[in-house]
């Protein structure tokens, strides 16, 4: 297999006539009599891998082991990609070394927060939880590409300041070196001073309020997606 580099699963198609290397985690696992089934997914995607099931008895499969394939394409109309991958070589990378209290394919509605935090590389396998992390990686992805598209400059301040850079709210205290100093509140003070050149910056980063609260929308950190902009008429322009 070493000879081989590594295809991504969402870059297979039925044109692929050489063999193919594929890694990624067993997401769902069908064993017949004759023929195993193997739904693999890595961060692209998922394909079904059909295997003898007597090459695969002494290795005992179990969901969500990371594993490598060395396979053929084959074109399927049955597979739901239009096409499955023949099996030649099959190596585990890491054995899953006691039972897990779910799977990636698992429904995880009944399953307490104190358990899926604990198992947290393995609820992030997950749909429902993984998409939390899609949807903020579309987010700023978005976020940034269309503020470029408009002209605005990227800027990465420091979340260590002397002072307060908005007043009315609470700092967050921390020992730098002999010195105390305190967690950004806001970018705003860095935003004002690339604007007197830049004209249109934005910043993506994590600021901290040390706030009391009862609300359950009110977080003392959270991930602020800032913007500066110069020369306008109206905050109609900003909005």
């Amino acid at each position: 297999m070493a000879s081989i580099q590594r295809t991504f699963i969402s870059s297979l198609h039925p044109s692929l006539e050489e063999p193919i290397l594929i890694r990624g985690w067993i997401y769902c696992l069908r064993e017949l009599a004759r023929t195993t089934f193997i739904l693999l997914r890595d961060c692209t995607g998922e394909v079904q891998c059909v295997v003898d099931s007597v090459s695969l008895r002494a290795m005992s499969l179990k969901l969500d082991e990371p594993i490598k394939i060395k396979g053929k394409v084959r074109s399927d109309a049955r597979a739901r990609a239009g096409f499955e991958v023949d099996v030649i070589e099959l190596s585990v990378l890491n054995l899953v070394a006691h039972p897990l209290p779910f799977n990636a394919c698992s429904d995880i509605t009944e399953i307490g927060v104190e358990i899926l935090l604990n198992y947290r590389p393995l609820s992030l396998r997950n749909e429902s939880i993984g998409d939390i992390f899609r949807i903020q990686a579309a987010i700023l992805h978005y976020f940034r590409q269309f503020l470029r598209s408009q002209h605005f400059t990227e800027i990465v301040t420091s979340k260590i300041v002397s002072s307060g850079t908005e007043g009315g709210t609470n700092l967050f205290e921390v020992k730098y070196f002999e010195r105390s100093v305190y967690l950004a509140q806001s970018p705003q003070f860095y935003k004002e001073y690339g604007v007197a050149r830049l004209e249109r910056v934005f910043e993506m980063g994590h600021v901290y309020r040390a706030e009391p609260h009862a609300s359950s929308r009110h977080l003392t950190e959270y991930y602020s997606l800032d913007l500066e902009m110069g020369f306008i008429d109206s905050l109609e322009e900003v909005i």
